[in-house]
């Protein structure tokens, strides 16, 4: 019998895990002589949903009753429930085993927007608790940038909570938990993707000539990169020099959750700052912070050089131009250079043809302007 601590959240449980997925659960405890004891208390198989608080309850239960000779009342007995910061903490141990990005997308937004419920049963929320966070978070003002939410922002948030609470329905952290926000009880913000901003080229070679000037050139290395290239700001950040072929002057980004894996030629400007980069290179990664680490954002300078350069942008809502407009630009470029879109859903890496459609009318225009030539 090869028993093993359940968990350091939960001390005194221990299981034996069988190769036919069941578990079985024992407590480890002193009896009234002192002497230890280990007992077998539940089972876990397909028709028992036995679980580690189950367990647990059953070792208080014990403790109790040793300690005061008398049973444990019922109402008591089940006073160790699980509360949301429980199962926050269960989620975010698995996050963080599973996800790169856990410490902005997932404990960020936990302290942010959701720590407000830690001390909830989460048996207890209701669709409408997070019906009410949703209107809340659209009316909220972001004390850094004095903008109110926007609701891509305010779908994450939810987002989030969702999948908090299908981690501890999954692992049965709580029993007959249901979903509060699954299967369509909250409606997600509406969020209007067709209309993009992008730079012209005009005010994409003054940004350039303006970040070349400095005397640290990493903003416009980043900026090179990322608006001839087309990739996402995750993607340029975690290249690695095993990424670039200079004999075929391609760069691969790997596939993620987001985008499919592709080849994207190098152009002559970015050909010139990936080989300055090569010269003074200070580990594996193509372009590090000047400590060696990789970029989680763009440096906040950038965008403060864009508002400066483009009159009323700063105010510009969600038509501000911002370090992903720099792949709509890439991509609004293409398409008015007449190519067409399933080239450039190669091109972004995009899973979905219908996220690219967004350029599709900058395509149009093009269609347009050759048909009247064909007038005679």
């Amino acid at each position: 019998m090869a028993l093993k601590k359940a968990s350091s959240k939960y001390p005194g449980i221990f299981i034996n895990e069988y190769k036919n997925g069941n578990v079985a659960y024992y407590i480890n405890y002193r009896n009234e002589e002192g002497t230890p004891r280990l007992k077998k208390v539940g089972m876990k198989t397909k028709q028992s949903n036995y679980t580690i608080m189950d367990a647990y309850d059953r070792l208080i239960e014990v403790k109790h009753k040793i300690a005061t000779g008398e049973e444990l009342p019922k109402v008591v007995q089940r006073k160790a429930k699980v509360l949301f910061e429980d199962i926050f903490e269960d989620y975010l141990n698995w996050a963080k085993a599973n996800k790169k990005t856990w410490k902005h997308n997932d404990l960020l937004v936990y302290n942010k927007h959701l720590s407000y419920l830690a001390k909830s049963d989460p048996r207890t929320l209701k669709p409408k608790d997070f019906e009410e966070l949703k209107q809340r978070k659209l009316t909220e003002v972001d004390k850094k940038t004095g903008r109110i939410l926007a609701p891509k922002t305010v779908q994450h948030i939810l987002a989030t909570a969702r999948h908090i609470f299908n981690h501890a329905i999954k692992n049965e952290l709580i029993k007959n938990l249901t979903n509060p926000i699954g299967s369509g009880r909250v409606r997600m913000p509406k969020v209007e993707n067709q209309k993009i901003g992008f730079f012209t080229k005009e005010k994409a070679k003054e940004l350039l000539e303006l970040l070349q000037q400095r005397e640290n050139k990493r903003l416009y290395e980043l900026t090179v990169l990322l608006l001839f290239t087309g990739a996402r700001f995750s993607e340029v950040s975690r290249l690695t020099w095993a990424d670039v072929n200079f004999n075929t002057n391609l760069i691969f980004f790997a596939s993620s959750k987001d985008g499919n894996a592709r080849y994207i030629k190098m152009s002559n400007r970015v050909l010139e700052v990936v080989n300055s980069l090569y010269k003074n290179k200070i580990n594996t990664l193509v372009i590090p912070t000047i400590h060696g680490n990789k970029y989680e954002k763009m440096p906040k300078d950038w965008q403060i050089k864009v508002d400066k350069l483009i009159p009323g942008n700063e105010n510009a809502n969600k038509d501000r131009l911002t370090t992903h407009s720099l792949r709509h630009t890439h991509a609004s470029w293409l398409a008015q250079s007449g190519v067409d879109i399933l080239h450039i859903k190669e091109q972004l890496g995009h899973k979905k043809i219908e996220t690219t459609m967004r350029y599709s009318h900058l395509i149009d225009d093009r269609r347009h302007q050759a048909t009247e030539k064909l007038n005679f």
